[in-house]
């Protein structure tokens, strides 16, 4: 099963396979991707995790010196004003954080799907990942919308999404090796 033939087949697969995906997400037809149809270029055409990249400014934004500071430096209608924005803010942080787990999950799912070998350990940890994320999810949406901002919790969903954005380069970056004949082996999400 490690021939060589047959990896450089299965990465190019794979690499079609994601072409298709994502000319059906942004609504090009497949003959138009065709110039984009390389392992790197599909790689970075893939819809991917942006939004959590943003958290140290979310973080230093609802901190509680942050909140204190605009409560006596700032009239309170200015004051109370400032850190409602800030919560809608993190609201649409926390929409941003859901988007990028769903498009990462969504790669990790395309990857097993075209990978010869997927055990059963990987899919139940990309299932627990995901009941993770979404009890976490539901957590901060529901304290943020009672006005608390659950700095805390926000933090581990963030760490969440970066691990698994890091995962997921990391596929893709096998992939692409795989696809040039660089390694042989699987990718495995």
């Amino acid at each position: 099963m490690t021939n060589p033939h047959f990896m450089k087949n299965f990465a190019e697969a794979l690499t079609g396979a994601l072409g298709w995906f994502l000319a059906s997400a942004t609504g090009d037809k497949p003959s138009n991707f065709a110039e984009a149809s390389t392992p790197s270029q599909v790689r970075e055409a893939l819809p991917a995790a942006k939004h959590y990249v943003y958290f140290p400014q979310i973080r230093q934004a609802l901190s509680a010196a942050d909140a204190r500071y605009l409560l006596e430096k700032a009239p309170p209608h200015v004051a109370k004003q400032a850190l409602r924005e800030r919560r809608a803010v993190a609201r649409q942080f926390l929409k941003g954080l859901r988007e990028d787990f769903a498009n990462l999950s969504r790669m990790g799912r395309i990857i097993a799907s075209m990978s010869p070998e997927v055990s059963r350990e990987q899919e139940t940890e990309r299932l627990v990942l995901s009941v993770k994320f979404q009890v976490l999810y539901v957590l901060v949406q529901f304290r943020l919308s009672t006005g608390n901002l659950p700095l805390e919790q926000l933090e581990h969903l963030t760490g969440l999404v970066g691990r698994l954005a890091t995962r997921m380069d990391a596929a893709m970056a096998k992939i692409s090796a795989l696809a040039v004949g660089q390694i042989p082996g699987n990718a495995g999400a």
